[in-house]
């Protein structure tokens, strides 16, 4: 990675008292600034579209909508209101960023212009690197959020038969080779066999896909990268994971990497998947 632009100003304080959340979609990000205010921080949040505004407005001292690829306005944003640390949250989805390459700034196109590949982790450790720079603390989720990662066993009434363990141990070693080439996170099997693997469509939509092809029952492997950064993109799973596996039949694996992957909403989950006899475990 090429030399970043190093702002010249004093190095702010890292005592991290006003916490600036860059919030995705999804309910991580408000559970995250909860969290943080507990903590006893003040909270200052950039949503990236109007949901994640809405959800940060409660647990925040201000809240503005953003688009990430603003890079200028953000950094702005952060130093009027005293930030010292920052923390990033929640999905973005890259097929809507792709479709508003207009609203990207200058520095964003300076920075990315450094860049040798636009693969995520490339992408995101330059940005983490060059805030810490630009004089911010970057914190990660597991800071706030480590009780949501999972401990290996099953967490529903249904266990898994030695059909569909076959798949998991099948699927896992593909699924943390193509986190490997970051090419997805999340891969879809069946009787041994790859129905789906995801790309920049993300999650849901892998499962969704899956689903429709295999017209049944499949088994989801979510797994993190073997060296993950953890400022950035914690791989998450929840409801709509779940809903994403129904189909015209009830059934399903969902299978987790144990300690890797944070369960949002886990009671809620274990009782939507015993409901729809679909199986979770953390492996």
């Amino acid at each position: 990675m090429q030399t970043l632009t190093q702002n010249t100003s004093p190095p702010q304080s890292t005592a991290c008292k006003r916490l600036g959340v860059i919030a995705g979609d999804g309910k991580l990000p408000e559970l995250l600034a909860k969290r943080a205010r507990e903590k006893g921080m003040v909270v200052v949040s950039l949503a990236m579209s109007a949901e994640a505004k809405a959800r940060l407005t409660p647990h925040s001292e201000q809240v503005y909508e953003i688009f990430p690829g603003q890079i200028g306005r953000n950094l702005k944003l952060l130093r009027e209101n005293k930030c010292d640390s920052v923390v990033f949250c929640g999905k973005v989805p890259k097929l809507d960023m792709l479709k508003n390459v207009t609203k990207i700034d200058w520095v964003a196109i300076r920075e990315l212009s450094r860049l040798p590949d636009f693969k995520d982790d490339t992408i995101q450790r330059h940005i983490g690197d060059w805030m810490e720079l630009e004089g911010f603390k970057v914190l990660t989720q597991t800071e706030f959020l480590s009780h949501l990662y999972q401990e290996v066993g099953v967490l529903t009434k249904n266990k898994p038969d030695a059909f569909q363990y076959a798949d998991i141990d099948f699927g896992f070693k593909i699924a943390k080779e193509s986190a490997r080439l970051e090419i997805g996170q999340t891969l879809v099997v069946y009787d041994r066999m790859v129905i789906a693997v995801e790309a920049a469509e993300g999650t849901d939509r892998t499962i969704q896909r899956a689903v429709q092809i295999n017209k049944g029952p499949v088994t989801v492997i979510k797994v993190a990268r073997p060296i993950q950064d953890q400022r950035f993109d914690i791989p998450t799973v929840g409801m709509s994971t779940l809903q994403a596996m129904l189909g015209s039949k009830l059934g399903g694996v969902l299978a987790i990497e144990a300690g890797q992957i944070l369960m949002v909403d886990e009671q809620a989950m274990i009782e939507f998947a015993n409901r729809n006899e679909i199986v979770i475990v953390a492996v």
